[in-house]
C-alpha cells in the first residue's frame, strides 16, 4: 500500500518549529489507537481470530506513548488535558460507510492508512528535527509503525474477500490523499 500524496518535506521543516504542539498531539494520537484497538475488541468480541493482535497493538501503543511522555518531560513540559480534534480523522471518517461489517472494514483500513501517514512524517520529522534525541526516537519508531500498516489490512482480510479489501483500500487511500493535501499545515501527526 501507497499514499497518494507524498508530505513535503517543508511540512516537517514548519512542524518543528512548535515540537511541543507536536509531541503533544502524538501523545493524543498515541492513545487514540491504542483505544481504538480495544473498542474494536469490545464491539466485536466475536472476531476472536485478531483479538490477541490488537491487544498487542494496543500494548505497542501505550509503550509509544510513554516514550513521547518521556520526550515530553524532557522538554520541561506536562501532557494536556484535552485531546485536541483531529480534522484529519474527522475528515477521513466521514467516508466510513453505514452497516457493522463495513463500519468493521472501513475501521480497520483507515487505522491502516492513518498509521501509514503517522510513519510517513515520523520519518520526515527524523530528519529536520535538530535534537538528535528526538531524531532518533521518530527515525526508530517510523520503522516500527510500519509493522501495524500491515497488521490492519492483513486483520481485515480474514474477514473479507482480498479483492474487496483492496478496491475499499484504494478509494480511502484517494480520500485520505484529498484530505492531506486540502488541510492547512500544522504542528501534528496529520
Amino acid at each position: 500500500m501507497e499514499l497518494l500524496y507524498r508530505t513535503p518535506i517543508e511540512w516537517a521543516q514548519n512542524a518543528v518549529k512548535d515540537i511541543d504542539s507536536f509531541l503533544q498531539d502524538h501523545a493524543d494520537a498515541e492513545r487514540k489507537v491504542a483505544n481504538m484497538c480495544l473498542s474494536l475488541i469490545a464491539k466485536y468480541p466475536n472476531r476472536t481470530e485478531i483479538i490477541d493482535e490488537l491487544i498487542q497493538i494496543s500494548v505497542e501503543e501505550l509503550l509509544h506513548f510513554k516514550q513521547v511522555y518521556n520526550l515530553i518531560k524532557y522538554r520541561g513540559n506536562q501532557l494536556n488535558g484535552v485531546f485536541q480534534k483531529d480534522p484529519y480523522i474527522k475528515g477521513i471518517m466521514s467516508i466510513v460507510r453505514s452497516g457493522s461489517d463495513e463500519i468493521f472494514m472501513d475501521r480497520l483500513i483507515i487505522a491502516s492508512i492513518a498509521e501509514l501517514r503517522g510513519s510517513e512524517r515520523f520519518k520526515l520529522i527524523s530528519k529536520v528535527v535538530d535534537d538528535p534525541k528526538i531524531a532518533k526516537f521518530y527515525a526508530n519508531l517510523h520503522l516500527q509503525e510500519l509493522e501495524h500498516i500491515d497488521s490492519f489490512i492483513k486483520m481485515a482480510k480474514i474477514y473479507f474477500d482480498d479483492e474487496l479489501v483492496d478496491k475499499r483500500t484504494q478509494i480511502i487511500l484517494q480520500k485520505e490523499a484529498e484530505i492531506s493535501s486540502s488541510l492547512p499545515w500544522r504542528s501534528a501527526i496529520h
